[in-house]
């Protein structure tokens, strides 16, 4: 077993890079290999709840049980965050190697102050040259059978060629799509938790397939990723949003409209410049009409902003300049939320709703009320992603979030009427009236 020695967390593991230049090595000397990319369950919410300390200890007994048993002739090292990559020379006995890892893991428990800590992972699986010609065909193969193993229900392998088998089928589905104009948008109300009034809606991406059914964005989203037409997307829906936006600006009462950007989408400088072309036009229209109440928010997840922060400033900040503003959503899913608070200029700190939901659990409500004193603090307008209960409801409202959606307050809905002005409180849905 190979073992290039990263001492920061005491896994005394491969970094990242070390780890691309031997698949390279590997790749350019044609010899087969496989690939495991393993993913330390809710990893955040241990090191959030018990500290940096046991979460290292956490990652350092992971990585034991990788070295014992993965053998003497794999490469395991850290990727980043709570992930491990690990190469095998053996690519015959991937299935059965990985299954054994991720049963020793589920065995494993990690001893607290005050409990006893189960842990699980994930695995995302591939092979070369089954499952990719070069080193980023690779990672991109295995991270991506890792994003369907957590998305399927965490604790369990998902071989890369289940996904690229879906990936080709739903890619044919999308690529009509968006050249039938067949990416709409669905808005779903954000309600304010101190005047009970809707203060602003989000766009949410479907597609609308020839039968007139609607896909939700989690059904073709991550396919888009891979095939690298995100960007597409992100078009579609601003454009509907700027043009929703124009249509309502006579109405007295403002509101937010908030629209997702891809990472995708700041590495075409092109589509960049002529969002913002059109975004600074339909401003000026309604600069001199005397509607500058108007909003419009970019929200971007940590995962597209990883590792590419300062490319990513350069291309948003024009539009902050054009008087737009940055939202950073699913905040706390990822492993450096706060680095990026202080790398730009959000105005709005969206709670991913899986903290949300966990909100009735004693530490995950510190955790939430923690991130709730920070933004106060910075000036930031907190929002409350996934309100689905009462219970939620009242808690979040307690903790002094500022604003919230999700299906307590209504669901996304095609060309949903502009708000009325009248407070919303009780749930605004029924089972007549569903989610497209």
């Amino acid at each position: 077993m190979t073992l290039i020695m990263d001492n920061e967390d005491g896994t005394n593991l491969p970094c990242r890079s070390l780890l691309r230049q031997t698949i390279s090595e590997r790749v350019a000397r044609r010899e087969p290999f496989g690939l495991i990319l393993c993913d330390v369950d809710r990893f955040k919410l241990i090191n959030y709840s018990l500290g940096q300390e046991f979460g290292d200890r956490v990652l350092r007994q992971v990585a034991q049980v990788l070295h014992d048993t993965l053998g003497t002739t794999s490469t395991i090292g850290r990727w980043g965050g709570p992930e491990f990559l690990c190469i095998l020379d053996d690519a015959a006995q991937l299935d059965a190697l990985v299954e054994r890892v991720r049963g020793r893991i589920e065995r494993l428990v990690v001893l607290s102050k005050t409990s006893r800590i189960h842990i699980t992972a994930s695995f995302g699986v591939a092979n070369y040259p089954g499952d990719g010609n070069d080193t980023e065909d690779l990672l991109n193969a295995v991270d991506a059978a890792l994003y369907h193993a957590k998305e399927w229900g965490r604790n369990r392998v998902v071989r890369a060629t289940v996904v690229q088998k879906r990936v080709l089928g739903m890619g044919v589905i999308l690529e009509a799509a968006l050249h039938g104009n067949r990416i709409v948008p669905a808005y779903q109300p954000i309600v304010s938790l101190a005047t009970r009034a809707i203060v602003g809606e989000e766009a949410l991406a479907r597609l609308r397939l020839p039968n007139g059914r609607l896909l939700a964005a989690e059904e073709f989203i991550e396919v888009s990723r891979q095939l690298q037409l995100t960007y597409k997307i992100d078009q579609s829906v601003i454009r509907a949003t700027l043009e929703r936006c124009m249509a309502t600006r006579a109405e007295p009462r403002s509101i937010a409209h908030f629209v997702n950007i891809s990472g995708n989408l700041l590495c075409h400088p092109d589509a960049v410049q002529e969002l913002l072309a059109l975004v600074q036009s339909y401003c000026k229209i309604c600069h001199a009409e005397g509607h500058d109440r108007r909003t419009l928010v970019l929200e971007l997840t940590e995962r597209e902003l990883f590792g590419d922060i300062a490319h990513a400033k350069a291309m948003l900040l024009p539009f902050v300049e054009a008087g737009l503003k940055l939202a950073l959503d699913d905040f706390g899913h990822g492993y450096s939320s706060f680095q990026y608070l202080a790398d730009l200029p959000f105005s709005f700190l969206k709670i991913e709703g899986s903290l949300i939901r966990r909100l009735p659990e004693p530490t995950t409500r510190k955790i939430v009320q923690g991130i709730q004193r920070i933004a106060a603090e910075l000036g930031i307008k907190t929002l409350a992603e996934g309100v689905e209960t009462p219970e939620v409801a009242q808690i979040i409202e307690d903790l002094g979030i500022d604003w919230a959606q999700g299906f307590f307050y209504d669901r996304a809905r095609l060309d949903a009427p502009h708000p009325a002005p009248q407070p919303l409180w009780q749930p605004a849905w029924s089972a007549a009236n569903t989610d497209p």
